[in-house]
């Protein structure tokens, strides 16, 4: 085997390639498709659970927000999402001020799936996006590339981040924390759900729209109390769930990654030490069989030509004797 053949065996064998991360992103895509196919509450339950304490004390203005959202549909007569247009002016009309070229690049950033359309949860990506990303650094520790001065208004390039950011769930996320998040989210649903019901009753009038009104009534004051006590619960198992899952859970990761790249490191010096040695042992035996084949033992040469020497004489002596 040639010196060249052997060095290219031994840096494939050594060095690995690069990592890609286009399964990652495949990933990723993949479960944004299945989250953007369910509805608005199911997007809002996620996106809670997901920067539930980067939102602190103002979660429930995302939930203000799915409200807002599916009144929108309604008016805009949208089942589940709208077009960049109906998405900028939403936008617009939730404090978001921007131009409109501002808003029609941004929009098409968001646009997650590439479908021409913005659903809850990309909205929400949009609405968030300053908040996402300072996330997303925080996390991952690298360099912001973005300027946020202005609450993120006009920059775009960063959906890959925001949706690798919204399904990094936060470490030691407290499983009291994540059933609290459900069931807030399926009592507001439920409660939704009914109001409804009873609205389009009440809207034909009579004495079942009249009962239907005292109802609404009702659960305008019953279920607001109910939808308290839940809140306070979703408080307190966020406060509880913040210092387990704060700086102590991030030193934790920390320690762990250093440890696995102590240890990989240290497998590729063990990696490239046998290489080497296998090497070395290979040429080591060839020079030896190299030098037996070519190079004879010194005292086999004199005592063969002392032999000759000596014979010599004799060999005269004989021939002149006969």
């Amino acid at each position: 085997i040639s010196l060249k053949l052997r060095n290219q065996l031994f840096l494939a064998f050594c060095i690995a390639p690069p990592p890609t991360s286009n399964n990652m992103v495949k990933d990723l895509q993949g479960k944004f498709d299945a989250l953007v196919s369910k509805d608005t509450d199911a997007q809002l339950e996620f996106f809670l659970k997901s920067f539930i304490f980067e939102l602190g004390d103002s979660w429930k203005e995302v939930c203000d927000l799915s409200k807002k959202f599916k009144k929108y549909l309604k008016d805009q007569t949208e089942k589940r999402d709208l077009n960049h247009v109906q998405a900028s002016n939403f936008l617009q009309q939730n404090g978001k001020t921007r131009t409109g070229l501002e808003r029609k690049k941004e929009c098409k950033d968001i646009d997650l799936n590439s479908d021409g359309r913005i659903c809850f949860v990309e909205y929400l990506l949009l609405h968030y996006k300053a908040m996402i990303l300072k996330s997303y650094y925080n996390r991952t520790e690298k360099k912001m590339t973005e300027d946020l001065s202005n609450d993120g208004v006009g920059v775009t390039g960063c959906g890959p981040k925001l949706l690798e950011e919204l399904f990094t769930l936060p470490m030691g996320l407290d499983p009291k924390l994540v059933a609290a998040i459900e069931e807030f989210t399926a009592k507001k649903r439920a409660r939704e759900k009914k109001m409804a019901k009873l609205e389009k009753r009440a809207e034909k009038g009579g004495v079942l729209g009249k009962a239907a009104r005292n109802e609404i009534e009702q659960m305008m004051s019953q279920d607001l109390t109910a939808m308290n006590r839940i809140e306070l619960t979703l408080n307190a198992a966020k406060k509880k769930g913040k210092k387990e899952s704060g700086a102590a859970a991030l030193e934790k990761k920390k320690k762990a990654e250093e440890q696995a790249k102590k240890a990989k490191l240290q497998a590729g010096r063990n990696k490239m030490a046998a290489m080497a040695a296998m090497f070395g042992g290979a040429k080591k035996a060839m020079l030896n069989k190299t030098k037996t084949k070519v190079t004879p033992n010194i005292d086999s040469r004199t005592k063969t030509l002392g032999k000759l020497k000596s014979k010599g004489p004799r060999q005269k002596l004989k021939k002149g004797h006969l």
